[in-house]
């Protein structure tokens, strides 16, 4: 999973978390790992129950959503990480988060969720509005990507305002 695992600064792809999946459930049969994506990489999504979502270079990668939309429930294994459209989307009720710590017991983890609540989150993340909320559509709707980025700005531009406004009287 992490080929070239240094970048020119001397930081570590992934903080090692891909290398220690890799190492760890490479031969699992219950985990199925690529190193790159590959011709048939979004029907495999659709056939898993769990997506592994690791961070790369970045905390967030396109995966996330790849997943949810396609009806994959996410494991995001990046800590720290500020999911995208909290107020649009609720991550917990559709996710599971694993510390990068714990990559190490995601079996367990998984078949422990797997065992006591995956319809719930399942059902969960079928929600159409969830989908929505991550999809970018033309025309802009109600509700999607484009919609909850100018959402996002209009109250961050607000509460400058108000704070501009209470620092100037």
């Amino acid at each position: 999973m992490e080929i070239n695992p240094k970048n020119v600064s001397g930081r570590y792809y992934s903080k090692k978390v891909r290398t220690a999946i890799w190492r760890k459930f490479g031969n699992d049969p219950r985990f199925y790992l690529q190193r790159q994506r590959f011709a048939g990489y979004q029907s495999e999504i659709v056939r898993s129950v769990f997506c592994l979502c690791p961070l790369g270079w970045a905390p967030w990668s396109p995966r996330l959503v790849e997943s949810v939309v396609l009806g994959c429930v996410p494991v995001v294994i990046a800590d720290n990480i500020r999911l995208p459209f909290p107020e649009a989307v609720r991550w917990p009720e559709i996710s599971l988060t694993v510390a990068e710590k714990d990559v190490g017991k995601l079996g367990r983890i998984l078949e422990h969720v797997a065992a006591t609540n995956i319809s719930t989150i399942q059902k969960n993340l079928m929600d159409p509005t969830v989908r929505r909320a991550l999809l970018f559509n033309t025309p802009i709707e109600q509700g999607d990507a484009t919609w909850q980025v100018l959402s996002a700005l209009v109250t961050k531009l607000d509460r400058s305002h108000r704070r501009s406004v209470a620092s100037s009287q």
